[in-house]
């Protein structure tokens, strides 16, 4: 015993937190290992109605992991009511990827609307958004991104452009009113290189430049489901995460309008509160389950585990982006064996809040 408080003392030191011990418990043993249990990933999706009729507009934000404009800009509006037609959001469709930061975890998922085998991780998710669009029945589905470079001074560049991939299709005349949307928004920017012009992608034509554009959401509902849809898309380049969320929330406005879609607050409000609503989490936490025993963690430790012990993580503190995942494994991984060690890092999308360790004694 001696020894051992020695070492969790140099160690405790090493790491900057006070050791904590757990015994074993017979409902965790792992033959030598130590179980970890981490959340499983959840599709968020929001059904918003109002008492009046009207139209209905789907909104899928975060098929791209490093575009938070464009998920921030979705999550805001699950905190409105709707007073005229219905809302269907879902803001984190690609959470894995949003959590690691990174364009797709798993490859483009942009690109696997098309065909998609089910043993690709991004399965469940692709075909949970196919399942959204089919039962909903949207009038409209605006997929947001954030893109490289200004459209409006590189026709090469996917920032700050409305993108469609036909001008008409099937009767659909997704240019006149990405044209409508793109004149009234612009009216408002006084930068050239911010304005929103339309990028017509010519998808469906022969000799597009563009056939990759076939295995997009967009091409999806317009060939598959016969539901107009355009991407909305902002700059990553510019200079702050209000911009990008503000810019989304302009385009969003006028296509509310076009389709028939009344909020409470409007949207003049939300633009002015959206320091309001990127604001981090006063308080985050984890609560886990030790080998029988719940505890809560609010900092950086380190936790050691004798063999054959587990740790389970049941719920996050926070913001609806708030969520554990563990660099050292695949982050598909949910639940895995350590033998050694490993680092849990709390995460609120793209921050960063802390981490926390598990070390094998």
């Amino acid at each position: 015993m001696e020894n051992l408080r020695r070492r969790d003392f140099i160690t405790s030191l090493f790491s900057l937190s006070f050791p904590i011990i757990f015994p074993v418990s017979a409902l965790g043993k792992t033959l030598g290992n130590v179980r970890v249990e981490l959340p499983d990933y959840l599709f968020q999706e929001y059904l918003l109605t109002g008492k009046e009729k009207g139209g209905k507009i789907l909104i899928i934000g975060g098929i791209h992991g490093n575009e938070p404009g464009a998920y921030k800009a979705s999550e805001i509006l699950k905190s409105v009511k709707v007073k005229k037609g219905e809302l269907i959001i879902a803001p984190r469709a690609n959470v894995v990827s949003i959590l690691a930061n990174v364009r797709g975890y798993n490859g483009d998922m942009n690109r696997k609307f098309q065909y998609l085998s089910n043993k690709d991780p991004d399965y469940e998710r692709v075909q949970k958004i196919k399942e959204l669009i089919a039962e909903t029945k949207p009038d409209v589905v605006l997929s947001l991104h954030d893109g490289f470079g200004f459209h409006a001074v590189n026709r090469k560049a996917w920032g700050q452009c409305i993108v469609i991939d036909e001008k008409v299709y099937k009767g659909f005349h997704l240019g006149r009113i990405a044209e409508a949307v793109s004149k009234s928004v612009n009216r408002r920017i006084e930068k050239r290189e911010w304005k929103i012009p339309v990028y017509n992608t010519h998808t469906f034509s022969p000799s597009t430049k563009h056939p990759e554009q076939r295995k997009s959401l967009t091409y999806y509902c317009l060939s598959k489901q016969n539901v107009p849809a355009f991407c909305l898309e902002t700059s990553k380049q510019l200079p702050s995460l209000r911009l990008k969320v503000l810019f989304h929330l302009m385009m969003l406005k006028e296509f509310f309008e076009i389709y028939g879609v009344e909020i409470s607050p409007d949207f003049d409000v939300l633009e002015k509160e959206i320091d309001k609503f990127l604001a981090p989490a006063k308080f985050y936490s984890v609560k886990a389950e030790i080998n029988g025993r719940t505890v809560e963690i609010s900092s950086g430790k380190t936790f050691y585990l004798h063999k054959g012990s587990y740790f389970k993580v049941l719920s996050c503190h926070g913001t609806e982006g708030t969520n554990v995942i563990c660099k050292d494994v695949n982050l598909n991984w949910r639940s895995f064996h350590i033998k050694r060690r490993v680092a849990l890092t709390l995460k609120d999308d793209f921050r960063k809040i802390f981490d926390f360790r598990v070390v094998v004694v």
